[in-house]
Parts: C-alpha cells; sequence; structure tokens
C-alpha cells in the first residue's frame, strides 16, 4: 500500500480534521484555515466575481469574471491526496483559497493561491503556502511546482521568502518555480519567525490597546467592577476609558455605555466582569464588534460553552485572557495601562510576570513591588482558554522593556511550542519559572529551553530580583566579604552544596574576614579589590551590625560604589534588613538572611552557563558513512518499506535495521541474520573471526550462555559447539545473529522514543540487564547538541565509570546526537533503543538494538493556535 492509498485524513479525524486551524497573520489578526468542502461551490463563486480583473487573470492567465457551476464545483470537490484545497475565512467573510494537484503518477503536484485584493500584505498566502505543504507531505507527496506571471511581485514576492531551496526557471513572460517541501532548517527557521512576529503582535493589538472598555464597571465601593475602573482609568489621557453598564449614565466621573455596540470608538481592549450567565452574550458582541482582545476576570463553571465562546472569538479576530484573570498591566509602556484588580501602585521596570494562578497575583505585585523590583507587564492568565505563556513569551521576545520573565503556570497547552519558543527567547532575557510538581521529563523540558525552574513562587521573586538589577554570575568563583563567621559559615556551605566556589578577595577559599567594626569604606575597598583582581565572578557581602540593624549611613554608602566596568554582580546580606534593595535607587538586592543567596546564585550561574553554552553549539546534521551523501532518501526507502508491510507499525528487520542506523553515522558491530550452524559459520568467515553467536529468541537480557549469548567464538567449531548450547538453552534456535566481537568496555544504553507532547525524549545511563531497573536515566529532549550530549553523559553514572577508566565522551556523545537527529528528521521513527552499546577506548559501538516504526502522529500545520 503507498502514501496515496491511505485513508484520507478527512475521514481518520473527522470534519476537517487536523487540517483546520485558527492562525495568527502578521498583523496579529487571527483567521480560521480549513479544507474547502463541496458546500463551498456557491461562496467560491462570489469569492472570484469579486476580485479585480488584474487578480482574476494573475490567478488564471486568462480574462474570467466568473467561475462555472462545474469549474467552481471541480475546485471544491478534494480527496486530500491527489487534489487538496484550503480556504480562510475571517469572521464571516470568504477571504482565500489555494490548491494542489498532483502530477499523475508522480511525487509531485501543482499549486495555486487567490487571496482577496483587500486583504494582501497580511501573509495569508505565505500561511497557506506552509500548511498545503503539510498536507501534501502526508498524502506521500514531496514536490511543489507553480507558475507564475512575472510581473505578479506580490506572489513572486511569497516564494522567495519561504525558507525553501526553489528552483526558477523564467520563460515567455512566465516564470516556473519547482522546490521540495521536506522541513528544512531553514524553512523552519523562516516559519519559526513568521510565527513569532505574528503573535508578538496579536499581543500587543490588545495589551497596547487605544482604547480600553470596561464592562460591568460599578461605583460600588470595594466591587470588582469598581476596581478595574479606578485602575484602568489609571492609564487616562493617554488611553481613553469606557465604561459599560446598562443601568448607570456616568460612572466615576466617565460617561457611561449601555453595551460594546454603544461605545462610539474602536475598543482594543475589553475588560469584561459581568455574571456568568451575560458572558457568553458579552463576548460574542465584542467579536463582532472587532474588539481586538477581551481580558476575562468572571471566572465560569464546567457547564459554560467556553470553547465555542473562543473558537468564535478567534474567527472575527479577538483573543481572550481569562476566565478567572485578575487582569493585565503594561507599568512599562507609554502611556501606561492598568487594567487589573491589584491596589498598589505597580511601578514600572524590566519584569514582566505571567501567573495563571488569578487569587495569586495581588500578593505576587504586593511583593515585588516591596521588594523595589520594577515591573514592564503583567499578565493574569487564569484559565488559559485562549492566550497562553507562549503566546506572551513571542511577544515579550521583541519587548525592549523586558529584561527577565517570571511565569507560574499549573499546566502546558503546548509544552513542545513552549520548549521552541522559551529556548529561543532564553537566549536573550532569562525566564524563571514556579511548575508545581513535575516529572523527570518536565526537568527536561525546562533544562532544554534554558528554563530557570523553581519550586516556590517566593524563590521565584527572590531569583528574578537579583536578575533584574544585576548582571548574570558568569563563574563559580564567589567572593565572601563579611564581619561575622557565623553567617558566612552558612553561606559557604550553601555555596559549595549548588557547586560554587567560596573564597576571600585573596582567592582563597571560605571568606575574607573584616572586623567586627568594620565600616562601609572597608567593605567598599574589598568588593574593589576582588573587581580589580579579575579573578572573582560573583561577590556577596554579609554585614552583621554588632547591635541595631545595619544603619540607612552603611546601606548608601555600600550602593554608592561605582559600578564601573567590568561590572561584578553583588548581592548583600544585612543582617536585621527586609529582604529588598539596600536602599532605595540602588540596584544592589539585599536579603534579610544567608540561606536563600547561595540558591539563587546558582540557579543564575547553571543559567549563565546553559545561555555561554547555547550561542555555540551546533545540532549537527550526520554524514552518511559515504562521503557527502544524505542519509535522509534512503533511510525514507527504509521506513516506507516497513510501514508497506506493516501500516500500523513495527520493528525493522536486522539488516534494515543496521542499514538505517549505518545511515545516520551511528557505529554497529557488524552482523549478519543466520538460520542454521552452516549460514553461521560463513557469516563468521565472511566477517572475520573472533565472533558473537546471539540467539534472536532471549530467554532473559543479558552477555552470556544463559541469557542466549556465546562470546568470543573464535572457529567454526567452537561455531558448532555455541550452536548446540544456545539450542538447548533457549529450547530449539531457529533464528540467530553472528555478530564481529568488538574491544571490552562499559555497558551503555541510549534510548529514544516519542512523547505524545513533547515529541522525541532521548536518555542514556547503564545499559545491559539491569538498564530498566537501575535510577541512572538523564533525560533531555531532542534534538540534542554535541555539548547537551556531553553534559547527559557527565551527569549520569556511566559517565563516571568511562571518564575513571580513562576514555572520553567523545565516541557515545556522537551516537547520542545521530540518535537525536534522526528521531528529529524522521517523525515516523518511534523508537530505538541501542542496549547495548559498548564504550571503550578505542570507541563505541552498538551490539543490540531495537528500531521501531510507527505511522507519524505529528501531521498537521506547523503554526495555529492551541
Amino acid at each position: 500500500m503507498t502514501h496515496t492509498d491511505r485513508e484520507s485524513p478527512i475521514g481518520e479525524f473527522g470534519g476537517d480534521g487536523v487540517w483546520a486551524a485558527d492562525v495568527v497573520l502578521n498583523d496579529g489578526g487571527t483567521v480560521h484555515v480549513r479544507p474547502i468542502r463541496s458546500a463551498d461551490v456557491a461562496t467560491l463563486q462570489q469569492f472570484h466575481a469579486r476580485q479585480p480583473r488584474e487578480s482574476q487573470y494573475y490567478r488564471y492567465f486568462t480574462p474570467k469574471p466568473a467561475l462555472s457551476d462545474k469549474e467552481a464545483t471541480r475546485f471544491s470537490t478534494v480527496d486530500l491526496r491527489d487534489r487538496g484545497a484550503l480556504v480562510v475565512e475571517d469572521g464571516e467573510e470568504f477571504i482565500a483559497w489555494a490548491s494542489y494537484e498532483r502530477w499523475s503518477g508522480r511525487d509531485d503536484a501543482d499549486v495555486a493561491f487567490h487571496v482577496d485584493q483587500g486583504h494582501g500584505n497580511r501573509g495569508i498566502a505565505t500561511l497557506l503556502l506552509e500548511h498545503l505543504s503539510s498536507m501534501a507531505r502526508a498524502a506521500g507527496i514531496r514536490r511543489f511546482t507553480a507558475e507564475v506571471l512575472a510581473d505578479n511581485r506580490p506572489m513572486l514576492k511569497v516564494f522567495r521568502r519561504t525558507g525553501w531551496p526553489i528552483d526558477r526557471h523564467f520563460d515567455s513572460g512566465i516564470v516556473d518555480f519547482a522546490w521540495p517541501i521536506d522541513d528544512t532548517a531553514d524553512f523552519l527557521a523562516n516559519v519559526a519567525r513568521r510565527e513569532q512576529l505574528a503573535d508578538s503582535r496579536s499581543m500587543a493589538r490588545f495589551l497596547l490597546p487605544r482604547s480600553i472598555a470596561v464592562i460591568g464597571a460599578s461605583d460600588e465601593p470595594g466591587s470588582v467592577g469598581r476596581t478595574l475602573l479606578a485602575n484602568s482609568l489609571a492609564s487616562l489621557p493617554g488611553v481613553p476609558v469606557y465604561p459599560v453598564n446598562p443601568h448607570c449614565s456616568t460612572l466615576l466621573d466617565q460617561p457611561c455605555y449601555a453595551s460594546i455596540d454603544d461605545v462610539p470608538d474602536d475598543v482594543g481592549l475589553a475588560v469584561v466582569a459581568v455574571p456568568e450567565s451575560a458572558l457568553a452574550e458579552v463576548l460574542t458582541a465584542c467579536a463582532r464588534r472587532r474588539v481586538r482582545g477581551a481580558v476575562v476576570v468572571t471566572d465560569v463553571s464546567v457547564d459554560f460553552p467556553l470553547a465555542d465562546v473562543v473558537t468564535d472569538a478567534r474567527r472575527y479576530g479577538m483573543r481572550i485572557v481569562g476566565p478567572g484573570s485578575m487582569g493585565v498591566a503594561m507599568p512599562g509602556s507609554s502611556p501606561a495601562i492598568h487594567a487589573h484588580l491589584g491596589t498598589r501602585a505597580i511601578p514600572a521596570g524590566p519584569l514582566a510576570i505571567s501567573l495563571q494562578s488569578g487569587s495569586l497575583g495581588a500578593s505576587v505585585l504586593d511583593r515585588i513591588t516591596r521588594l523595589g523590583v520594577g515591573v514592564s507587564s503583567f499578565v493574569s492568565l487564569g484559565d488559559k482558554a485562549d492566550v497562553s505563556g507562549n503566546d506572551l513569551l513571542q511577544f515579550w521576545e521583541d519587548d525592549d522593556s523586558t529584561g527577565v520573565i517570571a511565569m507560574y503556570t499549573e499546566s502546558f497547552g503546548n509544552p513542545r511550542r513552549f520548549a521552541r519558543i522559551a529556548r529561543r527567547v532564553s537566549r536573550a532575557r532569562p525566564i524563571v519559572a514556579v511548575r508545581p510538581g513535575g516529572t523527570a521529563i518536565d526537568d527536561a523540558l525546562y533544562q532544554q529551553a534554558g528554563v530557570i525552574r523553581v519550586d516556590t513562587v517566593a524563590e521565584m521573586l527572590d531569583t528574578v530580583r537579583v536578575l533584574a538589577v544585576q548582571p548574570l554570575v558568569s563563574g563559580p568563583r564567589i567572593a565572601v566579604i563579611t564581619n561575622s563567621a557565623g553567617p558566612a559559615r552558612l553561606l559557604v556551605a550553601g555555596l559549595e552544596s549548588v557547586g560554587l566556589e567560596p573564597t576571600g578577595f585573596d582567592g582563597r577559599p571560605g571568606w575574607h574576614q573584616l572586623l567586627w567594626s568594620a565600616g562601609a569604606g572597608e567593605y567598599v575597598d574589598a568588593i574593589e579589590a576582588c573587581r580589580v583582581g579579575g579573578t572573582h565572578d560573583a561577590v556577596v557581602v554579609i554585614h552583621a551590625p554588632p547591635v541595631a540593624p545595619t544603619d540607612d549611613v552603611f546601606a548608601r554608602q555600600l550602593a554608592a560604589h561605582p559600578a564601573s566596568e567590568p561590572h561584578l554582580p553583588t548581592v548583600a546580606v544585612l543582617l536585621g534588613r527586609d529582604d529588598g534593595l539596600i536602599c532605595p535607587g540602588s540596584t544592589i538586592p539585599n536579603f534579610a538572611f544567608p540561606d536563600d543567596v547561595a540558591h539563587v546564585l546558582g540557579r543564575i550561574h547553571t543559567y549563565a552557563r546553559w545561555r555561554t553554552a547555547v550561542t555555540t553549539e551546533v545540532v549537527p546534521s550526520m554524514a552518511a558513512e559515504e562521503p557527502g551523501a544524505r542519509p535522509e532518501p534512503r533511510v525514507r526507502e527504509l521506513i516506507d518499506a516497513a510501514l508497506e508491510r506493516r501500516p500500523d507499525g513495527t520493528l525493522l528487520p536486522l539488516g534494515p535495521m543496521i542499514e538505517l542506523l549505518r545511515a545516520w553515522g551511528i557505529p554497529v558491530a557488524s552482523s549478519r541474520a543466520v538460520t542454521n550452524r552452516d549460514d553461521a559459520v560463513a557469516a563468521a568467515d565472511e566477517l572475520g573471526y573472533p565472533v558473537v553467536l546471539k540467539a534472536n529468541t532471549r530467554p532473559r537480557p543479558g552477555r552470556g550462555l544463559d541469557a542466549g549469548v556465546a562470546l568470543d567464538l573464535s572457529d567454526a567449531a567452537g561455531i558448532d559447539i555455541a550452536w548446540n548450547q544456545l539450542d538447548n538453552v533457549v529450547g530449539g534456535l531457529v533464528e540467530a545473529t553472528v555478530q564481529s566481537m568488538v574491544p571490552s568496555g562499559i555497558e551503555c544504553r541510549i534510548h529514544a522514543t516519542v512523547h505524545p507532547a513533547l515529541g522525541p525524549v532521548i536518555s542514556v545511563g547503564l545499559g545491559g540487564v539491569f538498564a530498566d531497573s537501575l535510577d541512572d536515566q538523564i533525560v533531555r529532549l531532542g534534538p540534542v547538541s554535541v555539548a547537551g550530549a556531553v553534559e547527559m553523559l557527565a551527569e549520569s553514572r556511566v559517565g563516571r565509570v568511562i571518564a575513571e577508566l580513562g576514555s572520553t565522551f567523545d565516541a557515545p556523545a556522537d551516537v547520542i546526537v545521530a540518535v537525536s537527529t534522526a528521531m528529529d528528521h524522521h517523525p515516523e521513527l518511534f523508537e530505538i533503543d541501542l542496549n547495548s552499546v559498548i564504550v571503550a577506548a578505542e570507541g563505541c559501538w552498538v551490539v543490540d538494538a531495537a528500531v521501531r516504526v510507527r505511522p507519524s502522529t505529528t501531521g498537521g500545520p506547523l503554526r495555529r493556535l492551541g
């Protein structure tokens, strides 16, 4: 059975299936993309008729003022295999369509597009091309072709910007295009850039609104409606605020309107606090009015039709925060936005905050303000029906006023997307996240993305308040300057527990002890000695006053120390003073006690190391054994052949498995499958002695006769004896494998499988009999770089054994990278289990492996909401 014989995705998924999606365009608006339907005939004809003649000519290369019933019926009848088509809807309006049609007997297809003249420059054609390519690949199509008139500049621009290697040929005023529709690195990078730009603009449309409507506004003291209105009015005069309440004519000296339809202005942001019984109607009215975003403060029950409301809102270009949100604030914008339930003024600064829990919002804002940290933006996500932390990260990536990001999330909507976006954002802006609970895979997700994970909100706030005002701790050497040994001992023990190196300013381990009576001048001199010497990566100042708390004079003098370059990260422990800055206007954070300082500095140092490594890391595309060859085409043939035999998935036989692994540069011990002793002897003669004989049906894992493995066979007689022995062990030897002996070494297991939400998950640990029972699995998400693979080995028990024996990590790290890259390139690879990999001084070899393939479940467009 070929790809084109498989069941249509529409039949598999029902309705419009995986190909239907809500998508953000490059202007920040949202539209709905779906497969064309037979019922679209009249709509398609109407769409065509309202387009300018030039647009019709560009699409059909001939004057065509109307589509006949026959033509429209053909365009609207597709099987999503040999012919596919997608339409774009903006609200109730049909604004674009695109199609592909397979060339007869080939694996390529011709594509064509038609976008409404009034919706140009929104990135619609590019979006349709991305989605069509996903649909076509699922149908076994590998290449697209297209013909474009030479003066159709918008369409020529679309093809130039795809990221695919496109062949062009010009003849008689027509440009012919042809290109493979693989997910190349350039194509994926371009998709990611388009997605980031679109999502960022989508968030900016309502986080930076030109006007605000407070629906459910009130003048009742202490009420939610009054608090929201009063805070929102702080955005005046730059941002008009319109109270909406059908029972009032004015509220807080502002004209009040009965409904959103009565507001005499375009509304960028609606803040909604109405009873649940009225909520759906209010949000529907906002969407029809083309409000760009709604912050829903109302809590809803499980019976509320939330999914339907969100779907409707997206189709009209409106995004929703909440329900159960406590609002949004943009103190760092100009003008500032304060549409939230907080009771304290929020100062502007570099910290962006996203909280899923609405009830925590006010407490976090109060605490962060007391700590002296200013906020660039605050978003209370509530139940995350629509807008998620992923959307906000896309916005904050471009926000120059944001320097550090704090997130509290109880769940991931799309964890794989989070990992991809957060990894990119973390390269420039640290992200500190609280995630209650979690597993080893959750930890791998954060580590891969460079996110600083903490267990509590207090730890998050302590970490971000240092990151907000101090540079990164780029190395492990921490100078400790103190006038009291007791708190210094606590700090030193904590620093050592997180892998840092506490020293005095002279470089000796421990701390630098000042006299108990030392003043600010002595501390400043010591800090300067650390800075000038260039042998320290951060300074912690501990001051224990003999009688009273550290006085303001000392704190101001310490804060006045010049932050000359290079600026040395500095943190203070001024005993007797509260957490916060050491004094107003300072950039030195103070901790009331030394216990938490070490953990904060440890987290920041780990992040700094990650950021340094990720800027230089390379995830290589492994070369095949034949120099210059690309492994993908042959691997694709091997996978397709296996799925041809077993469409539901299967283990690869020995020969194809070895060929697939070697195609990705994985060193596999030479092996031959045999069914009798004569074939075994012939295979050994071909491979060269000594060899190993393995029963293909093994009584238990391991290496030895009782495990169905005979080692170090040096001649035909040895093979004959071993065959008899294994025949007795397994109760009738039918199939076996003859394998070249490899040097002795450490048994390692490298395992990769596909997590349903996260994609490829790679682990490394001790191999052999007890691999599953030993707690030695270091886990990462794919793809893994060389540096990441070395780090995995260094953290594992098997890595420590390899190092003790004097071997390097180079060879096993290359295998980890190769496995990761193969899984990333071929979504049909469901599992690669290399157990065992023998690691020796001479290199490493896979001696036992299993590779399982199954149809990919990751189909569908790359860009979509949800």
